[in-house]
């Protein structure tokens, strides 16, 4: 306890001031230690992992991740936690924006409302890139996945558009990099066919694919660029493969949409999250809420 004093009809009065509850302090600063190690990772961190790395128990720490995920500021990936772009924005100092869907939102919806396709936006995650805002299309029969799913960077129109926007040297890099046993019916197989992937989606603006990254499913994308001419961020269509012919038309819709957004996100420095995906899943864990299962009658694997 806290002494403190105060004037009452001229008498000078001792009274007790309760000390801060020890124990939220100590809930806040453990929440802020495993925020910061995340934002600090160059690679993905699991629960059991920042458990060692923090010596906290681990139930504590699912408890502290379970928030953090609910408010925006970290997701799940495939092998652990990331900071999301909404983390970005704010320490950014965008006092306009709260998240990341609130800017985008209005552009997907207006694409889904030209296309009725399924529509969405896509960062770079280190070698994969993650799907962040979605709005499903109105067809009967249609392609979605959902806000953090991922796949590998190199796969899909998606990850050709990021790629194109890379610099020559980080693209070598990744190249070296690269897995390309097959996904799909249609997936990449060699440097050469990836590199001539990448080489058109530089000189369209935009890139399309079917059936690379999973089976059946049709994809365009186009880049969000910066003022530096880095891709930011990439707007992407999905369809079903036997609407792929359809679905290219609607690229100088997408291309057009993603500029206006690029636009709006002026004075937004990128926010790619260059991590390192690895394995790092202890055994008997209790399974992540990520959207990652088997999709069902329309929930399937953007391309």
């Amino acid at each position: 306890m806290r002494a403190a004093v105060c004037v009452v009809d001229r008498t000078w009065e001792l009274f007790d001031v309760p000390e801060p509850r020890v124990e939220a302090v100590k809930s806040v600063n453990r929440a802020l230690d495993v925020l910061f190690s995340i934002a600090g990772s160059d690679r993905p961190l699991s629960a059991l992992a920042l458990s060692r790395e923090l010596d906290l128990p681990r139930p504590t720490v699912y408890r502290i991740l379970d928030t953090l995920q609910g408010r925006g500021v970290v997701a799940r990936v495939e092998d652990g936690n990331v900071v999301t772009p909404k983390l970005g924005l704010l320490v950014g100092g965008s006092h306009n924006i709260a998240k990341l869907a609130d800017l985008i939102g209005p552009y997907l919806q207006r694409l889904v409302a030209a296309t009725e396709e399924t529509s969405s936006l896509h960062v770079r995650v280190g070698d994969r890139r993650r799907c962040v805002a979605e709005v499903e299309g109105y067809r009967g029969i249609r392609w979605a996945r959902g806000p953090g799913f991922t796949a590998p960077v190199w796969s899909g129109a998606v990850g050709h558009v990021i790629l194109a926007h890379l610099p020559d040297q980080e693209l070598d890099a990744l190249m070296s990099r690269v897995d390309f046993r097959p996904l799909a019916a249609n997936s990449l197989t060699t440097e050469d066919e990836l590199r001539e992937r990448v080489r058109q989606a530089r000189e369209n603006g935009w890139s399309a694919s079917k059936s690379e990254t999973v089976d059946g499913a049709a994809a365009i994308a186009a880049p969000l660029v910066d003022h530096a001419g880095a891709a930011v961020a990439v707007l992407g269509l999905y369809s079903p493969a036997d609407r792929f012919e359809d679905l290219q038309q609607y690229a100088p819709t997408l291309v057009s949409v993603a500029a206006e957004a690029a636009a709006q996100w002026a004075g937004i420095s990128s926010i790619t999250l260059n991590t390192t995906i690895r394995e790092d899943r202890p055994s008997g864990a209790s399974p992540d809420k990520e959207r990652s299962g088997p999709p069902g009658s329309h929930d399937k694997e953007n391309e």
